[in-house]
């Protein structure tokens, strides 16, 4: 027997919606209202376009999925393939440190939910189990900083996220989840150097896989036993031994509220970097810096300015991860926005001297923190020696700092409404916001078709 892997199917399949505490159906909805933002305001995205254009139809009886921002259907894995491109292209949706974007596994939930007439309720369940088997995977294995990606952990909890929502036996959802373990192992040589496109669409290659891995196991494939913890497995190859933190039904067993939502369409540790140009700014400006020295945590270190591609960003996915760059635009403009990732942006040359003034170092104490505070600290002179500190911790989003409700329908409005028109977001964000109590997730979905107002 492998305990891992019984461990997941469990919880995958007797998990429902009336064992969850109010706070985390409050939790869990606010984070699939922010992935949907998300995905709406990328639907016109370069990624999003190649997977709309190779999302063909289902095999005759094969699952089918809906495409977000219309009532099209495709493949059920290539449907779940395109929503996830879409809530992954602007880099705004939510994270968990160490690594990696639980929400991610929404694209499939968003496929497959209306096809079999599932409930709000029930799409709350499925993504509070998808959140809550890939952070434990992401803290127990740390296959960051062993060189693997994040995938591995968004296909295991969008198969078992699936497995819920289809109400799927636990032999049918044991095999699902096997599948995904043994045939997905992605590196993290997409997070390094010049980052390309694939950056944005590499877990929603891997909800692609989960989606059709559980199409497999409900077809009746069988799958290897121990997955996780057999000979040639997952903790003998790649991890070593893990441990799982259990799992439970009272508030403090759930994960899930330390996802982090973003107030900045930025890598997670680079939202301390904004906030910090911003306080530096009002004390100095851009043009009369010397030398900036950041000290921050290693993982944002590491991410964002280990590097020398973060100090030259030739594409848009390396620019917002590169925190010289996304420093130095804040320190000019005060914010960051979608426009700062225009390629005449992170090209224009004139923006290079200010980057080259910016250096990053781990600083121990910082990491010491990690993850329970983020912090980031700033050292800046002047160009006639005169020194200036900011110091930065938990930013908005953070759980100690957590975004409002009214910042959650503020980010939802300005992310949909240049796609659906002020009414028609006014009306989907109604919706969203009671997602956990709605009859059926399409006609919610149906709220943010951008296709009816082109």
């Amino acid at each position: 027997m492998d305990p891992i892997l019984e461990s997941l199917t469990e919880f995958a399949t007797r998990l429902s919606h009336r064992d969850l505490p109010a706070s985390i159906v409050t939790a869990a909805g606010e984070r699939v209202m922010d992935a949907l933002g998300c995905a709406i305001g990328a639907c016109d995205g370069d990624s999003v376009a190649i997977a709309r254009s190779l999302a063909g139809p289902a095999a005759p009886g094969a699952m089918v999925g809906r495409i977000l921002g219309s009532r099209n259907v495709a493949a059920a894995d290539a449907a779940g393939f395109v929503n996830t491109c879409m809530v992954r292209h602007l880099d705004f949706n939510d994270t968990y440190l160490p690594g990696g974007h639980p929400s991610d596994s929404s694209g499939a939930l968003f496929a497959i939910a209306p096809q079999i007439g599932a409930s709000g309720p029930q799409l709350i369940a499925a993504t509070v189990v998808a959140y809550e088997i890939f952070i434990r995977l992401q803290i127990s294995a740390k296959l960051r900083e062993r060189g693997w990606d994040q995938g591995f952990g968004v296909g295991i909890g969008t198969a078992a996220g699936l497995a819920n929502l289809m109400g799927l036996s636990r032999d049918v959802a044991r095999n699902a989840i096997a599948i995904t373990c043994v045939g997905n192992v992605p590196m993290r040589a997409t997070r390094a150097g010049q980052l390309s496109m694939w950056k944005g669409v590499a877990t929603a290659y891997a909800v692609r896989n989960a989606i059709f891995g559980v199409q497999l196991a409900v077809a009746g494939m069988s799958a290897p036993e121990a997955p996780f913890f057999g000979r040639h497995g997952f903790t003998d190859l790649i991890s070593g031994p893990i441990e799982l933190a259990p799992f439970g039904t009272k508030p403090e067993n759930f994960f899930l509220p330390k996802a982090k939502i973003k107030y900045w369409p930025v890598a997670h540790a680079m939202q301390t970097a904004i906030w910090a140009g911003i306080e530096l700014r009002k004390k100095i400006s851009a043009d009369q810096l010397a030398s900036v020295d950041v000290q921050t945590c290693w993982s944002a270190w590491h991410e964002s300015g280990s590097e020398p591609a973060k100090w030259d960003p030739t594409t848009k996915e390396t620019a917002d991860h590169s925190l010289p760059y996304i420093l130095a635009w804040t320190l000019r403009h005060g914010q960051i926005d979608e426009e700062s990732f225009k390629p005449e942006s992170y090209l224009d040359p004139s923006i290079r001297p200010l980057m080259n003034m910016i250096t990053a170092r781990v600083d121990d104490d910082i990491e010491k923190d990690m993850p329970k505070t983020i912090r980031m600290r700033i050292n800046a002179k002047d160009k006639a020696g005169k020194s200036y500190e900011v110091h930065i911790v938990n930013p908005r989003g953070h759980e100690e700092n957590p975004l409002s409700s009214a910042d959650l329908a503020a980010k939802f409005t300005r992310l949909c409404e240049p796609r659906l028109g002020k009414a028609r977001t006014a009306a989907a964000l109604e919706r969203w916001q009671n997602i956990a109590t709605a009859a059926n997730v399409k006609d919610a979905l149906d709220a943010v078709d951008v296709s009816a107002v082109r």
